[in-house]
């Protein structure tokens, strides 16, 4: 091999490990993260607050508009983010299928067996369900998701040893863990 071939292939190599260094980042998609874990924890939280007399059952319906509104958000964001210069990297897009088969594992155990996880049992499988999302995120080398996958999980033990505040304890992981990673990442944009 000559000097002009070796410096090709250097360079070659050189965009390689630049394009997969950038991979490691999710800054681009965490308002997602921001979205859902705020609506995660609401969730929680208003659970809590309907068990302990506080609010109605009425006040779940509260919980519809924001539905709505974090739907329309990442329809919105997600969009305008696929006609932006920042295109979905291999990460993005399989971080998107593990999201995906994770929601639709969460859904179906909540939805289609609600007489089986009645109660906080939903909330702690929704917990589960994206902690695999972090901890996906986590093993390409994301230590900001490994945090918050680890946050999570420690709401999950906590709100097991802490009888009557557990959706405050889950709520409290998906704000930090979930909304925090998000967070994280929309601030550490270059």
């Amino acid at each position: 091999m000559n000097a002009p071939e070796a410096r090709d292939n250097l360079e070659m190599v050189e965009r390689i490990v630049a394009a997969s260094t950038r991979d490691l980042s999710l800054c681009n998609v965490g308002a997602f993260f921001v979205i859902w874990g705020l609506f995660g924890g609401s969730v929680d939280l208003l659970f809590d607050l309907i068990r302990h007399g506080v609010l109605p059952a009425t006040a779940l319906w509260a919980e519809a508009p924001f539905l709505v509104i974090a739907i329309v958000a990442s329809v919105f964001y997600g969009r305008r983010l696929d006609r932006s210069k920042d295109r979905f990297t291999f990460l993005h897009r399989e971080f998107l299928n593990v999201l995906w088969v994770t929601l639709g594992v969460a859904i179906v155990a909540t939805v289609g067996a609600w007489r089986v996880f009645p109660g906080f049992a939903s909330g702690a499988i929704w917990t589960v369900a994206s902690s695999i999302v972090l901890f996906f995120i986590a093993v390409h080398g994301n230590r900001s998701a490994l945090i918050g996958g680890l946050v999570l999980i420690a709401s999950l033990v906590a709100a097991n040893f802490m009888r009557g505040v557990e959706g405050y304890v889950l709520a409290a992981g998906f704000f930090i863990g979930y909304a925090g990673f998000g967070l994280t990442e929309i601030l550490s944009r270059d």
